[in-house]
């Protein structure tokens, strides 16, 4: 699946951070079909040629659109990636909530084996973040999409308000290093058995405060 835009399209047509505005997509066809035109064109480009020589007029060239049309929809190229990743970020929710429907055992640590799963068959993005050397982006968007669920997490896991932030961007980190180097190694191990050895191999490591 290389893009959807199906199901609650509002929810990430739209992004702003810190007052500045990145992509500003209209919830309408033509808008939503533009801003995939240019998302591919841009894939296509990464594959070809190092990100940083990537310019606007590379891009509407590949896409076969105007300037207009990519200034409507983005302030600059890396705004492209960023919608991508928080797309991705809604597929994956909508992902684990699934899983959990099926899954009703109720055992901790149940995030890293639907997270594999999900990038076994959706590592596009990653893969082009990687060849961008911009993976800062996919990690910027999970922390600030993951703010609209931390009081849901933190009464699941029983977390006080005060650390919330911290199991958050412990656990955040923790997953994305561990599924950008299987995505960069080639996922050479199933996403179910990565899971299991993995949760076997961390369960006997030091633990954290003999870490620290």
């Amino acid at each position: 699946m290389l893009y959807s835009v199906q199901g609650d399209v509002n929810r990430f047509l739209s992004c702003e951070t810190k007052g500045q505005k990145m992509y500003h997509i209209k919830n309408d066809q033509r808008a939503i079909r533009s801003s995939k035109m240019l998302y591919e064109a841009l894939a296509q480009l990464i594959r070809e040629r190092p990100y940083n020589t990537i310019t606007v007029t590379h891009l509407v060239e590949a896409a076969q659109l105007g300037r207009a049309t990519f200034y409507r929809n983005f302030d600059e190229i890396e705004d492209i990636l960023r919608m991508r990743c928080d797309q991705v970020f809604e597929e994956l929710i909508a992902y684990f909530i699934a899983y959990r429907q099926e899954d009703r055992t109720n055992q901790p640590g149940r995030l890293l084996k639907p997270l594999l799963r999900y990038f076994y068959l959706n590592s596009d993005i990653i893969d082009l973040l990687l060849r961008a050397n911009r993976i800062d982006i996919l990690l910027d968007s999970f922390r600030e999409r993951s703010q609209g669920i931390q009081a849901q997490v933190a009464k699941q896991l029983q977390i006080t308000d005060e650390y919330m932030a911290y199991s958050v961007e412990i656990r955040i980190n923790l997953m994305l290093a561990i599924v950008t180097h299987w995505v960069r190694t080639g996922k050479r191990e199933a996403p179910d058995e990565l899971a299991d050895n993995l949760k076997t191999m961390i369960g006997n490591m030091a633990s954290i405060d003999q870490l620290l």
